[in-house]
């Protein structure tokens, strides 16, 4: 059985990446295109609905900075957030990095607590001193942060507002990382920093799950009031911009040993 769900597994990944031919390999091809219309159509009334404040974005007053990519993958997003905590933590900021935990073990919650709607906090994996959790609690890759970085705050929550407003409350943090955060759009951030694969910045230019990109043209359109391309920078002015608070010294020499990633950044608009 698990030797045939990883060759179904590994034959869907080749329909995607176009390495398939035959009849199977374009019905799916076909299906899948469907699918990824209909997602676009999805992300694209999410971001309508924030466009027109139906839903709406919070600001908890201090610098939200999120760490994400375009397409599914690895880019290398959890070794730059842990370069960036330091950086900052150099130039004297109080960081807390916010996840959402991938793979961590969920709660047990009673079927009771569903009725009285109670609101659990978030799961602290280190509080800035000790580590307070294992990976399977916390998940890999927070787990990882919490262990390289010991004077950084990690908490893990789907909620990051949650999470982000728990950090200021009980360590007064004024930075929040949101790892993997470029698609919350819940919480308003003051910066965007985006990672792309070099040898294939754009996946292969389709949305899931025809292709492997997450949410890049509907990020195109929320880009289209910074004026991109022209407002989009690479690593270098994305040190000049996060550590100018500071001690910018500090903060460039410790990104710039670490991008491995072709980094573009976003500038919000207040």
């Amino acid at each position: 059985m698990g030797r045939r769900l990883e060759n179904l597994e590994e034959f869907g990944i080749d329909v995607v990446l176009g390495r398939r031919h035959g009849v199977r390999a374009s019905v799916l091809r076909g299906i899948l295109y469907a699918l990824s219309f209909v997602y676009d159509r999805l992300v694209q009334l999410r971001l309508y609905f924030y466009r027109k404040r139906v839903f709406r974005e919070r600001a908890l007053g201090c610098l939200v900075i999120s760490i994400g990519n375009l397409t599914v993958g690895g880019t290398g997003k959890t070794p730059i957030v842990e370069k960036f905590a330091r950086a900052l933590r150099a130039g004297g900021r109080r960081v807390a990095i916010l996840s959402r935990g991938y793979k961590s073990v969920p709660r047990k919650r009673d079927w009771r607590s569903w009725f009285r709607r109670e609101s659990e906090p978030p799961r602290v994996v280190s509080d800035g001193k000790s580590l307070l959790l294992d990976s399977m609690t916390a998940g890999d890759e927070p787990y990882m942060l919490a262990h390289n970085l010991k004077d950084v705050i990690v908490i893990v929550d789907k909620d990051r507002v949650k999470s982000g407003l728990f950090a200021i409350d009980k360590w007064h943090v004024d930075t929040l990382l949101l790892d993997d955060g470029f698609q919350y759009l819940h919480l308003k951030h003051r910066l965007d920093m985006v990672l792309v694969d070099r040898q294939a910045p754009f996946g292969n230019e389709f949305l899931l799950p025809r292709g492997i990109r997450i949410f890049l043209r509907a990020n195109n359109c929320r880009l289209r009031p910074y004026a991109m391309p022209s407002s989009v920078h690479y690593a270098p002015s994305l040190r000049r911009k996060v550590s100018r608070p500071r001690s910018p010294n500090s903060a460039r020499t410790s990104i710039s040993r670490s991008v491995t990633s072709t980094i573009i950044t976003i500038p919000r608009r207040n």
